[in-house]
């Protein structure tokens, strides 16, 4: 078992269901989010699963034939294709930094134009607020959601910055993300799709790989032990959970929400996720201030430190996003 048989498994299945017939307007729907799945990959520089795909049984090219047949054409790339950017030397410790940075926001006098703010705004008023709730924000995806929180004075809220860079650097090993990730897949592949089912399943496994990495389950445990509430909400863009997965793993009192997934996760994650949209993932992960503001530097002294970028014309819309919040 592993990621890519589970995805030749899973889009086989699929193609044989949606070839050589007429689809329903739902069906066509499933067809073109699948594909995105695939050409998000693409997008984000990720090859081996979709070369593997077309190499054993045509996958994508067999998608878009589906489409082509039922007057269909694939979700377009239409989140804005932001540029590259140089980043300081300098380290700014995280939550300090952003902290600072809201109030620069706030000297602006107009909102981004971007109008997928507005969703976010309403995926950050659907998760709610508690007093007896702490909120962690996995950043960089989740930067603006903490703005929200942060600007509306809602308490026990924290920045964290784990993403695929700090761990390789915590652990100093390479794709310690999918380590973490594997038994998700291993879990839908071995049918257990309810959460009840999904989720025992998936945490044996993450934590014995955590075993391999005791310095970062050290810290993963320091920081989730620092959180006094009697709940813990996770909040991250979303697809696959592994983070928030993991982090539940290791404390009980942890659950998460995101704001979508993979279609092959819609039915394990269903109250966690704000909607069922994966078409618009990219175009929360690819916002100024999620994808170029900060860059992951390193973590020491239970702190998380970044480097920012020292484009300013990044700055100013990342300012103009985090006004907007």
């Amino acid at each position: 078992m592993g990621i890519v048989s589970f995805h030749e498994k899973y889009y086989l299945r699929k193609l044989e269901e949606y070839e050589n017939r007429t689809l329903s307007d739902s069906e066509i729907y499933d067809v073109k989010q699948l594909l995105k799945v695939l050409d998000d990959l693409t997008d984000e520089g990720y090859t081996s699963l979709n070369d593997a795909l077309e190499s054993d049984f045509s996958c994508l090219t067999r998608l878009r034939n589906i489409l082509h047949k039922n007057g269909a054409t694939p979700f377009s790339i239409d989140h804005e294709i932001l540029p590259d950017t140089a980043y300081s030397s300098r380290e700014y410790e995280l939550e300090t930094l952003i902290n600072n940075l809201i109030e620069e926001a706030k000297k602006q006098n107009k909102s981004s134009s971007n109008p997928f703010i507005k969703e976010i705004y309403r995926y950050c008023e659907w998760i709610g607020r508690d007093d007896d709730t702490a909120y962690v924000f996995l950043l960089r995806d989740a930067l603006l959601p903490y703005v929200f929180f942060k600007k509306r004075n809602i308490r026990n809220i924290y920045p964290w910055l784990i993403s695929r860079r700090s761990l390789e650097d915590i652990t100093k090993t390479e794709n310690v993300d999918e380590e973490l990730r594997l038994p998700l897949y291993e879990a839908l592949e071995s049918g257990h799709i309810e959460f009840k089912d999904f989720f025992p399943f998936c945490k044996e496994r993450i934590l014995k790989a955590l075993d391999n990495h005791q310095e970062l389950k050290t810290i993963l445990l320091g920081l989730l032990g620092l959180i006094k509430q009697n709940k813990i909400i996770v909040i991250e863009s979303g697809y696959m959970g592994t983070i928030p997965m993991t982090l539940k793993s290791l404390d009980e009192r942890v659950d998460f929400r995101l704001y979508t997934t993979a279609p092959f996760l819609y039915e394990t994650y269903q109250n966690k996720l704000f909607c069922q949209r994966y078409e618009d993932l990219r175009s929360f992960e690819t916002l100024y201030s999620q994808d170029l503001l900060l860059r992951y530097s390193s973590y020491h002294n239970g702190r998380f430190y970044v480097n920012m970028t020292e484009d300013e014309s990044v700055k100013k819309q990342a300012f103009l996003e985090m006004f907007m919040a």
